[in-house]
């Protein structure tokens, strides 16, 4: 037995030995700074997933936006507890996006200008809006119309309708597209058309028909590329002005001034 127990206890203290060896040797390796191959794993890893990020957020930047050259037709607001203003009978209320940075509103009895600015993925804002300061009628949401865009933050387009946010979940004003008004023919009482060459601010030329209809208030359909809109004379201090969704046409003379869709555009008649 005691033959046994000493073989007993030589071979155990080796093995014991050999355990905490084994033990303390992967505690060492525990303790010990990542190996060079483990850093440049990491670093690749890190590399991987900045490029996709940055990718990702190039795409998004490059992405073209849905606004520059449309027009949108206010349909109601729906307010963060859950009611809904839609404008008054006849009022109209319109947002020309110019491929400028300009913008156009149309806010019932009122009008304003001012730019804009959109952001990827969905941010937008405006500027300070220029506007007309005409009474409204009571019921007008004219007011609060021209007053909101200060508050406007983000947009998203879902069916073909534009949906703008406020800022601080202060409600939603939903629109649909401007509507082309179209005619086939001048109508009743109308004059011949007249032609007008036209300039922007970068020298880019364009022509516009017009074709003026008398009447109270007069009228004038306006032809711009595969675009065309009806506006009607509103008062003037000189010449002749009107106004009708996304556009100014103001004319004294030969010559006229023209907002198309938030771009100025410098135009003369012609004889061609």
């Amino acid at each position: 037995m005691n033959v046994g127990s000493a073989t007993v206890k030589l071979v155990g203290v080796p093995m014991v030995l050999v355990a905490l060896v084994a033990c303390g040797g992967k505690a060492d390796r525990r303790d010990k700074s990542p190996t060079l191959g483990e850093q440049m794993d990491e670093a690749k890893d890190r590399w991987a997933i900045d490029s996709a990020r940055l990718a990702s957020e190039a795409e998004a930047a490059a992405a073209p936006s849905d606004l520059p050259g449309s027009t949108w037709r206010l349909v109601r607001f729906q307010s963060s507890d859950g009611s809904v203003l839609t404008p008054e009978t006849g009022g109209v209320y319109t947002v020309a996006f110019g491929t400028d940075g300009r913008v156009s509103v149309v806010g019932g009895c009122n009008r304003g200008s001012g730019t804009w600015t959109s952001t990827p993925p969905s941010g937008l804002s405006f500027g300070p809006l220029a506007t007309t300061r005409a009474m409204c009628p009571p019921e007008s949401m004219s007011a609060r119309f021209l007053g909101d865009f200060q508050h406007m933050r983000s947009y998203v387009i879902v069916d073909g309708r534009l949906h703008v946010s406020l800022q601080a979940d202060g409600g939603i004003y939903e629109f649909v597209p401007e509507e082309e008004v179209t005619e086939s023919a001048p109508p009743s009482g109308a004059m011949a058309p007249v032609i007008f060459r036209c300039t922007d601010s970068t020298g880019v030329r364009s022509r516009i028909l017009a074709t003026f209809v008398g009447g109270t208030p007069g009228k004038v359909t306006l032809t711009r590329g595969a675009k065309t809109v009806t506006a009607a004379q509103v008062r003037s201090a000189s010449g002749a002005r009107y106004e009708g969704p996304g556009v100014v046409f103001w004319s004294k003379g030969r010559d006229a001034t023209v907002t198309w869709l938030g771009t100025a555009l410098t135009c003369a008649r012609t004889q061609e």
